[in-house]
């Protein structure tokens, strides 16, 4: 996968509603008062900035770099999983 295609596949996720939290990215986001729509704000208009396939989970994890809701810098690290058409927050910061 490519950064460009993971790109596409967090906007579709996104779009239609295919989004994960992991725990520590719900732990993260309620200590750092980020909201879900500030996930869905990167996710649509970020950039992916790297990509790596990981065997043990067997999804592309990838760092995503945008904006919240208000501007403010966001940094996403995300797990793409082709085979069930889903996009999981690993953390953020």
């Amino acid at each position: 996968m490519t950064k460009d295609e993971a790109k596409e596949c967090l906007r579709e996720f996104a779009q239609i509603g295919c989004f994960q939290q992991s725990v520590h990215c719900r732990e993260r986001m309620k200590e750092r008062q980020i909201t879900t729509d500030d996930v869905l704000n990167v996710f649509l208009w970020g950039k992916v900035t790297e990509i790596e396939y990981k065997k043990e989970h067997d999804n592309w994890q990838c760092k995503v770099i945008g904006k919240d809701i208000d501007g403010e810098d966001l940094v996403f690290i995300a797990g793409i999983y082709e085979h069930c058409h889903t996009v999981r927050c690993i953390t953020v910061y």
